[in-house]
């Protein structure tokens, strides 16, 4: 039923040729949408399953804790299902409880005891950051409110000072302020998976405390010098010396639960280069598995388990409906029952489609 449902709202929407260009973050999107009504439905469920009514965001797989990831990707779709209240409620509770080290960025990691929220590790995430940033920027734009786009530049600002990293390669994204440069600057562990693309495009668009898309380009190299043989999947980790590049070795070397997010991110760009590296990732070793994409090690080719709930197959959905015009399987629609963070990537998948490849949605289901 769900499926008929979907299909025939998304065929009443795709066959309007006033349908908006922009359903992601409302820039004039219309209430009576097929696609706002989806976002709002998984926006409510995910509420109702993972927001506090302090308003911080649970990773239930990960024992209940909440990190500066999840209060910025809660303050995005806030932003995209148009609720002002829950962005506010997240957001506060994100500078509130989080941001409490001598600088405006965000420690990572919060545990909820019985005597509160309790910070277990006062190092910033980069890509935490970013999101937050970007949620803010998003909704300044949205509701006007000048407070949000001082916020967002505070935190720009730190992560221009502290996290960007100059290298042989260019200006390098640190993950976090502490721990990760070695040998006097000359080793760099860095995560592909934590350039945000969509959040760094908007950023640029705003802030001029970095070059942010220098950032984003050197991104992409450094995930095209990381993607080689036999997989050419990227690993979560990298170390980078000088202009080499290689699998970290303080991480097993695997494409795994952080670099699922990167063809995803890739394909929420706005760039065409980028969409066409997100296309690419369709046809790799273990990508496009029918059970769910596999975490994969990225040397030898085995792999170690199957990422299979609907959040990883959605992305490699997308991947396959850039690379092959493969509709998107309305099962992928269905929510309610996955964690935090498959039911994030759900949701960003559906709005990277609406946005950059609405003939994804095909009312042909």
């Amino acid at each position: 039923m769900l499926k008929t449902v979907i299909s025939a709202l998304l065929a009443i929407v795709l066959a309007s040729s006033s349908a908006v260009s922009d359903p992601v973050f409302g820039h004039g999107a219309r209430e009576k949408d097929a696609l706002s009504l989806w976002l709002r439905s998984a926006w409510r469920d995910y509420k109702s399953r993972f927001v506090t009514d302090a308003g911080a965001v649970i990773d239930d797989a990960n024992k209940g804790i909440s990190h500066s990831e999840s209060q910025g990707y809660g303050m995005v779709l806030a932003v995209a299902a148009d609720d002002l209240d829950a962005f506010q409620l997240i957001r506060d509770y994100s500078f509130e409880t989080l941001q409490v080290r001598n600088d405006s960025l965000f420690a990572w990691k919060v545990e909820h005891t019985d005597q509160g929220p309790n910070i277990t590790d006062i190092n910033n995430a980069t890509d935490g950051d970013l999101l937050i940033a970007w949620a803010l920027l998003e909704a300044y734009k949205r509701w006007d409110n000048p407070d949000n786009l001082a916020s967002a530049r505070k935190i720009l600002q730190d992560v221009a000072t502290l996290l960007v990293h100059e290298t042989s390669l260019g200006p390098v994204l640190l993950p976090g302020a502490m721990g990760f440069v070695e040998d006097e600057g000359k080793t760099l562990t860095v995560n592909p998976s934590y350039w945000v693309f969509p959040a760094l495009e908007s950023i640029a668009q705003f802030d001029r405390s970095a070059n942010w898309a220098e950032i984003a380009v050197v991104g992409e190299e450094i995930l095209d010098l990381s993607q080689r043989a036999p997989t050419y999947l990227p690993p979560d980790w990298v170390d980078i010396s000088g202009f080499k590049l290689v699998p970290s070795d303080k991480f097993p070397p695997e494409f795994g639960y952080n670099a699922i997010r990167i063809p995803l991110y890739l394909a929420f760009s706005s760039n065409a280069f980028r969409e066409k590296k997100a296309a690419d990732f369709s046809t790799l070793h273990g990508f496009s598995n029918p059970g769910g994409p596999a975490v994969t090690q990225v040397v030898t080719g085995a792999i170690q388990s199957t990422m299979s709930e609907i959040g990883f197959r959605s992305i490699v959905a997308l991947s396959r409906c850039i690379d092959t015009s493969e509709p998107f399987p309305t099962s992928l629609l269905q929510f309610g029952s996955d964690s935090y963070y498959s039911s994030t990537l759900q949701i960003f998948t559906v709005l990277a489609l609406a946005e950059r490849n609405p003939k994804c949605l095909s009312p042909e289901w």
